[in-house]
């Protein structure tokens, strides 16, 4: 009887051990495909590739609080700029646009092999996109008018304007992915995910100096994506 005591005990405590938390960073990159049709209706922006338009630059840290799942944050980011674009007003300005979703997954996993791991992952999503130009100072706000004017025929929308101004959009989505990652040794690993993201996404809820502007089109809902990561764990 002691014996078989002592046995459970030692069990526990090794299971215990096994499942105290982890801490763990990744850095990749993500590759989707979204609809921006209010860029592509215009032909003043960037022309679209392969990096602006379909390439997400990922960073990722998850805390493992169970001895199969996970707690994390995961930011994806896409970049855009463009030198001198030409505005109706015969006027031209630098401009930059971000779009930026940050994940806040719950992952459960589950090792299939000593060194393969398949997880499941859901996610709600933060979405943000911010649009930045860089214009001469007595030029603001006839240039921002005329930028404006290319996702809205409203004319004049902008009556003052700030040198560090930039009109921004929130919203929310959700996603779902399947993974598969490979231990290269116990603290470093290379992640592959694939799944769909859907974002509730407004183009007339822009804001820009804290008025509600109308701002390009943009279908980000049913969005496959692919996600490969480079991981490393502190324990």
């Amino acid at each position: 009887m002691n014996g078989q005591i002592y046995v459970l005990v030692l069990f526990l405590l090794f299971s215990l051990g096994k499942s105290q938390p982890k801490l763990s960073f990744d850095l990749g990159m993500s590759i989707y495909q979204p609809t921006l049709t209010g860029y592509d209706e215009n032909d003043i922006f960037p022309n679209k590739n392969f990096i602006n338009r379909n390439f997400l630059y990922t960073w990722s840290i998850y805390y493992e609080f169970f001895y199969n799942a996970r707690l994390g944050m995961s930011t994806s980011t896409s970049f855009d700029s463009k030198n001198q674009i030409s505005l109706d007003n015969a006027s031209s300005a630098d401009f930059q646009r971000r779009i930026t979703y940050r994940f806040f997954p719950i992952e459960t996993f589950f090792r299939w092999r000593p060194k393969i791991e398949f997880n499941f992952t859901l996610s709600p999503i933060w979405g943000r996109s911010i649009i930045s130009l860089e214009t001469a100072p007595s030029q603001q706000v006839e240039d921002w008018n005329s930028f404006l004017s290319k996702f809205n025929e409203t004319a004049d929308q902008m009556s003052s304007m700030g040198a560090t101004d930039a009109m921004t959009s929130n919203w929310f989505g959700y996603s779902s992915m399947l993974g598969i990652r490979y231990y290269i040794t116990s603290r470093m690993a290379v992640d592959f995910k694939s799944g769909f993201m859907n974002h509730r996404y407004d183009e007339s809820k822009w804001k820009l100096r804290g008025e509600e502007v109308t701002g390009p089109k943009m279908k980000l809902d049913d969005l496959p994506v692919f996600m490969l990561k480079f991981l490393y764990g502190f324990r």
